[in-house]
């Protein structure tokens, strides 16, 4: 698979990863708001409270190795332009 190609699968996981990790910090947020008795309620949406934390914990590791490997697919690019902006200040 070309650099291209490889590029748009992790774009598309990123963004999908993204997603998923707002939807279950919003869950977190206004269904199982934190506080004395959090988990304690009731309140079953799907999951309970400390399997929502588990799958948004899971969510936010995979996005930062997404991230990782968004910028280590990008490096020739971020390294091009940066010594352009580089060379563009030292005149």
């Amino acid at each position: 698979m070309d650099t291209v190609k490889k590029k748009i699968v992790v774009d598309v996981l990123l963004f999908v990863d993204f997603l998923l990790m707002a939807i279950s910090g919003l869950t977190l947020w206004l269904v199982y708001p934190a506080g004395e008795k959090s988990g304690q309620a009731g309140v079953v949406f799907l999951f309970d409270r400390f399997a929502w934390l588990e799958i948004h914990h899971w969510l936010s590791v995979i996005l930062i190795v997404l991230i990782l490997v968004h910028l280590l697919l990008s490096w020739t690019w971020i390294k091009i332009n940066v010594f352009r902006i580089g060379a563009v200040k030292n005149e």
